[in-house]
């Protein structure tokens, strides 16, 4: 392929600057308006097939890139060996006496129509819709798990409400146990306290008489009064015990 695809080739060669506006396949040259008429004409080259350079720069690299011309005789491809698959020269022609060897042309012009292009050109279409079909799979999965993740986001949300409402029927419940629990108990040693003082003040009273009784009243009232304490102090150290033993 000519390096450049821009510049005329023919007026390059006369030193003449052009811009391209044709591609000739054939020559795989770049020619502008005033050579493409020639092109036409001459004997030589009136047969080769002219598209627009821009329809050319369009075609794929791997099509540009294609040698047209035998790599080891520098001639023009002319014949198509079946058996190797591969475009020769009639150099070439000697190393493939035993092969079946047809023109080039036979194949070439029945390429764009051939069973082969249109198997390649449905395969390629099956292959797209296969793709194609895939992906919407995969999108759809992509929404299904999302839609999943939601469900059990849902869930987990409508699991933790049931627990914490739980939490709060026990803390409550806890709570009101623990309170009466708590009055009860205080009920109770407000109580055993009441009786404690009583007992104090009995007490008290009996340390009092018996220093009263002491200071002030005959050995026998002492001596008979003493009985009485000593009554009171039983039934008193009785009450202690008990209390003790609530302790």
């Amino acid at each position: 392929m000519a390096s450049s695809t821009t510049r005329c080739s023919p007026c390059s060669e006369r030193h003449i600057t052009k811009p391209s506006a044709y591609w000739c396949l054939e020559c795989e040259e770049a020619i502008c308006d005033d050579c493409q008429e020639h092109h036409k004409v001459f004997k030589a080259t009136r047969g080769h097939e002219l598209i627009p350079s821009d329809n050319f720069k369009s075609l794929p690299s791997f099509i540009t890139d294609i040698q047209q011309s035998c790599l080891y005789h520098n001639k023009k491809y002319q014949q198509y060996c079946v058996a190797h698959a591969l475009p020769i020269c009639f150099k070439c022609i000697k190393e493939h006496q035993k092969c079946n060897v047809i023109p080039l042309g036979e194949v070439a012009n029945n390429a764009k129509t051939s069973g082969q292009l249109q198997d390649l050109e449905t395969r390629l279409t099956d292959l797209l819709q296969n793709i194609d079909r895939i992906q919407k799979v995969r999108k759809a999965n992509l929404v299904s798990i999302e839609e999943m993740k939601e469900i059990r986001l849902a869930e987990i949300q409508q699991i933790r409400n049931q627990i914490n409402k739980h939490l709060d029927k026990l803390d409550k419940e806890i709570k009101q146990d623990l309170e009466k629990k708590e009055c009860q108990c205080k009920k109770n040693i407000h109580k055993i306290l009441t009786s404690v003082i009583e007992k104090e003040n009995v007490i008290i009273e009996h340390q009092t008489n018996l220093q009263s009784s002491k200071q002030h009243a005959s050995g026998l009232q002492t001596f008979l009064g003493m009985r009485d304490i000593e009554h009171v102090e039983v039934k008193v150290f009785e009450n202690v015990q008990f209390l003790l033993s609530l302790i």
